[in-house]
């Protein structure tokens, strides 16, 4: 087996390849005047098991994923990992006219058939998994995020997990229920694709005191966390902490969530940042040696 990390994930590819001891395959990547990208495998992988670590937060990233596993074609093997898979929260039709972007996502990587077998991590929505057609499994991080937790609670206050909306109660629950953590969700309505409205409605447990982690499987504006930071706040909460699975932070996120009173924002190394206190390589590494412990689609 070999790694081979993409634009994406360059620190995560070689975690992943330093879990497994096996070799991190060295690559180049540049742009052509005219702005295209370059891409080359340098190491040799023919007749090799290619693991190929690409995140999708952009477009560039789509391409670059696509020439790598043009690139791999002389691999026996191609298995690949997008640790964030972008463009998943566009599911569905909101208005006539408009493209199912996860579907033209899934259509472009699986169009050739060159990929025996893909792994994502936390995707929105698992349903749109079954859009790729190939042998496709899911990588669940937020017991990651427990254990990280878990380790802040033994060294502080007692510590409550709290999502930021309804959609987020289940992750709340996975990251919490395991260690015994208490848990609860807050009820958002969102005003813009930027503002949201959350309800200081009385929490079924105690938070006075207490120090907070608020939950998410995505941040990217940071409006939502920088409401429910407010409203936990005026409810007398401890130390506000952020953790979510993918950190993408855009414009001014992290900005508004500490102004909001957020103490410490932690996220995985789905997308890499300076925030990326907690590594996924383990969890990849063993469902790539074992590969019935991720939950399977296809």
């Amino acid at each position: 087996m070999k790694i081979i990390p993409g634009t994406a994930s360059q620190i995560l590819g070689a975690r992943i390849a330093a879990e497994l001891n096996c070799e991190l395959v060295l690559c180049e990547y540049r742009r052509f005047p005219d702005g295209e990208l370059y891409t080359r495998i340098r190491g040799d992988i023919e007749g090799e098991h290619a693991v190929i670590v690409q995140s999708i937060r952009s477009d560039s990233d789509l391409v670059a994923l696509l020439q790598l596993m043009d690139a791999a074609e002389d691999a026996s093997k191609i298995t690949v990992v997008i640790p964030y898979l972008g463009y998943a929260r566009q599911d569905k039709r909101f208005k006539p006219g408009e493209a199912i972007s996860i579907r033209a996502i899934a259509r472009s990587i699986t169009i050739n058939g060159t990929m025996d077998t893909l792994y994502v991590v936390n995707v929105h929505d698992p349903a749109e998994l079954h859009y790729f057609e190939v042998d496709c499994r899911e990588l669940d991080a937020a017991p990651l995020l427990g254990d990280y937790i878990r380790g802040m609670e033994k060294q502080t206050a007692p510590v409550v997990v709290i999502g930021p909306d309804e959609g987020a109660s289940d992750l709340a629950r996975a990251v919490a229920a395991p260690h015994g953590l208490d848990f609860d969700v807050l009820h958002k309505r969102r005003l813009s694709g930027e503002e949201v409205e959350i309800e200081p409605e009385e929490l079924s447990i105690t938070i006075e005191g207490k120090n907070i982690v608020i939950v998410d499987d995505i941040i990217s504006t940071g409006g939502t966390i920088a409401e429910a930071s407010r409203i936990l706040k005026e409810q007398n909460a401890g130390d506000i902490y952020v953790a979510c699975v993918h950190g993408l932070f855009v414009q001014n996120a992290i900005l508004r969530m500490l102004h909001a009173g957020v103490r410490e924002i932690i996220s995985t190394d789905t997308v890499e940042s300076l925030f990326s206190r907690v590594s996924i390589s383990k969890l990849v590494a063993n469902a790539l040696l074992s590969p019935s412990s991720a939950t399977a689609f296809k």
